[in-house]
């Protein structure tokens, strides 16, 4: 992992943290995403991390949860760029979930969709900060599990960027560089049925994915690299997730 020393400090941190929080209902403390490697961003790049718990986590819980972001976070930046799911081991593959999220500094009761991409990618490059590995608790990830995420995980971009033209995110071009990657996300793992970074997956659709995307690609490729504004139009994008939807179909028939 490849990451500056105050943010390897907090992680050494937070597993003593949610241990004294959680005590016996902590099952463990997992890395995952780009922290991991060196595809970490340090003036971009998020934080991601699991919590598994043995049960729902309680109000009292949650609140002193809530009290220890708070409390570090006003003395370290790098709290705010952490997004932590708490999950329930018994639930951990399930949609509807009682799972909670620390996103953009907030704590909240969030439920979850039962994402399986995320622990793909923690088998592929992820660590443990504490706790039982994964594997001992994990159930297997089946091919269908994968599907209905990515189909899942293409709603979520249609609805932002093409359902509301007046959406929270659709105008940001950040938004818009990650939707057209995260496209290029979901084609690579529903060839492939593993996942990769958003450069990488974007540097595969160039090679894999119909030319008349490509344009679209290297924009957002580019553009995920700078700080200036995106050329991206909502209408290719939007166009582009109906392209996607249809090769995530295309391969269920074909399976």
């Amino acid at each position: 992992m490849r990451s500056p020393e105050e943010l390897a400090l907090l992680l050494a941190d937070m597993p003593g943290a949610m241990s004294r929080i959680l005590g016996a209902n902590l099952v463990g403390l997992y890395l995952y995403g780009s922290v991991c490697d060196e595809t970490f961003d340090v003036a971009r790049s998020d934080v991601d991390c699991i919590a598994v718990t043995g049960r729902a986590l309680t109000e009292v819980e949650l609140d002193r949860l809530g009290d220890w972001f708070a409390e570090v976070g006003t003395a370290d930046p790098w709290v705010e760029r952490l997004q932590m799911s708490f999950l329930i081991r018994r639930t951990i593959l399930e949609e509807d979930s009682g799972a909670c999220l620390f996103q953009f500094g907030v704590l909240s009761r969030s439920g979850s969709d039962g994402n399986p991409l995320i622990w793909l990618d923690y088998l592929q490059r992820g660590a443990i900060l504490s706790g039982a590995a994964p594997e001992s608790f994990l159930p297997d990830i089946t091919r269908e599990m994968l599907r209905e995420a990515l189909v899942r995980e293409i709603g979520y971009l249609r609805q932002e960027m093409c359902a509301d033209p007046e959406g929270e995110w659709r105008d940001r071009p950040s938004y818009r560089v990650y939707a057209v990657l995260t496209l290029c996300r979901i084609l690579y793992s529903a060839r492939t049925g593993r996942v990769a970074t958003k450069a990488r997956a974007g540097a595969w659709a160039l090679e894999h994915v119909s030319s008349e995307w490509h344009e679209l690609i290297h924009r957002a490729l580019g553009d995920a690299s700078s700080d200036g504004l995106t050329g991206l139009v909502a209408r290719r994008i939007c166009a582009f997730i109906e392209y996607a939807q249809a090769e995530v179909d295309s391969l269920q028939h074909s399976t």
